[in-house]
């Protein structure tokens, strides 16, 4: 009894660190995937978005008028998720150029070629984050399902992770960079900011998103994101934000090696909802053309 009660000792000293990092870059690509599953329409309560990988969140919306511009303006909402779909966006063009200048296919093949090679371009970069969010390996099976209130519940309670500010390098100066500064929000971040890590889970939301200013005439909004969140599991999924965030608190702070998808009472539905991401189909039954990489899925 005394050997055990050392080596429990020993095990809850050891730094929470064995859980991989989660760095700026994660929570773009997370954040981009969020808005490529959900656009949720506060005065239907209902997913605008298909539930599925395609990035029709940027190449669809506004009938793709906006595809140069990053697509829904919710892309452009914070400096991380803007630097991956600048990034996307940069890698489409270039593909689409090299294409046209092959003169062996026209702009609608091109653009249909090039968007495919985006989508599978940005399913690796999910792939890697998805890994460093949950510690879990990303899902090899997929779900011909219609995404759901939980699983976007489970998205909105990884606000958790968000950092309200990141050190960025400009004019040779180490700055603090305030993530929800509105006049930031389009600024995009280097490799090196980008792969700066950030606050493990901790159950908290930081200071910044509680008071987030919307500019607006004639006067700004503010908003407090954790309320919003709070409001929306609350009213549509089984779930409380107060008790999710506790979990999230424990899963950061617990020494041994574990995943946020099997730690968690409510981790299951994060690789559900990835796991109907890839699925070839969408739920009508039509094929993801789009995603390339896409799993078969019944």
């Amino acid at each position: 009894m005394k050997i055990l009660s050392v080596l429990l000792l020993l095990l809850c000293s050891l730094p929470a660190f064995a859980k991989k990092p989660i760095r700026v870059v994660d929570v773009g690509v997370m954040g981009l995937a969020s808005h490529d599953l959900f656009q949720w329409n506060t005065q239907t309560r209902e997913n605008e978005e298909n539930g599925r990988f395609d990035l029709s969140t940027i190449f669809d919306y506004a009938d793709g008028t906006r595809i140069h511009q990053g697509g829904n303006p919710k892309n452009s909402s914070n400096a991380a998720v803007y630097s991956i779909t600048q990034n996307l966006v940069s890698f489409y063009a270039g593909k689409k150029a090299a294409l046209l200048m092959s003169r062996t296919v026209t702009e609608e093949q091109a653009h249909i070629i090039a968007r495919q090679q985006t989508v599978a371009f940005f399913m690796g970069m999910v792939k890697e984050s998805y890994e460093r969010f949950t510690n879990a390996r990303f899902p090899d099976y997929a779900l011909a399902q219609t995404v759901t209130d939980d699983e976007q519940g489970v998205m909105r309670a990884l606000h958790d992770i968000l950092p309200g500010k990141i050190y960025v390098n400009r004019n040779l100066t180490r700055e603090v960079f305030e993530v929800t500064d509105f006049r930031l929000a389009m600024t995009q971040l280097s490799p090196t900011e980008m792969m700066k890590p950030v606050k493990f889970y901790d159950g908290k939301y930081d200071e910044e998103y509680l008071h987030v200013v919307v500019p607006g005439f004639p006067d700004p909004t503010i908003i407090n994101l954790q309320a919003i969140d709070q409001s929306f599991i609350a009213e549509q999924t089984n779930y409380n934000l107060d008790d999710m965030l506790a979990e999230l608190q424990f899963y950061g702070q617990f020494p041994f090696f574990g995943n946020l998808v099997h730690f968690t009472s409510f981790g299951y539905h994060l690789e559900n909802l990835f796991a109907k991401g890839i699925c070839n189909k969408y739920v009508d039954g039509s094929p993801n053309t789009w995603n390339t990489v896409a799993v078969e899925c019944y």
